[in-house]
């Protein structure tokens, strides 16, 4: 357990060492919310074991903090349906790690081409996979109304709009 906490900690600080040197001024507010969301649900990549409820397991309220309010329901709905069926329904991969079993050993957060998105490049050993966030401003800030995965697949929103 030990060892697994040093390993976030590792992450964590790495995390913000690469969102705040590649920086040369402050960061925006749309880097700094997804930032935050990495910053907060790191565990989920590192901790094997954790005790803690995943991103996608979080209430509302939580929810709230980073997505817009019609992404945050059709993720919820989502796990309405897997808690009802006790099966998968849409969604069958972490969203923030764009896979089925989050790992990464580092996170680079960075401004997308236009003001609303940002652009998430995490690291697994040799490879690097891309994520593309989609946001909009609303009264209480940035949120996430959208996650690119790449070329040929579905965003978050498509899956959890799509059909069963």
């Amino acid at each position: 357990m030990r060892m697994n906490l040093f390993r976030l900690f590792v992450f964590v600080t790495a995390l913000n060492f690469a969102t705040t040197c590649t920086a040369a001024e402050p960061l925006s507010p749309q880097v700094a919310i997804v930032t935050t969301l990495y910053q907060d649900f790191a565990f989920e990549a590192v901790l094997e074991n954790s005790v803690a409820e995943g991103f996608i397991d979080q209430p509302k309220k939580v929810l709230l903090r980073y997505l817009t309010p019609q992404l945050a329901e059709l993720l919820l709905r989502d796990r309405q349906c897997a808690t009802t069926t006790h099966e998968i329904c849409r969604l069958d991969f972490a969203p923030l790690w764009g896979n089925q079993d989050p790992i990464s050993s580092a996170v680079r957060v960075q401004p997308g081409a236009s003001p609303d998105t940002v652009i998430v490049r995490l690291r697994y050993s040799s490879s690097i996979t891309q994520l593309t966030y989609h946001l909009t401003q609303s009264s209480s800030g940035w949120k996430i109304r959208d996650i690119s995965y790449g070329q040929g697949r579905s965003t978050l929103a498509e899956i959890l709009e799509s059909k069963l």
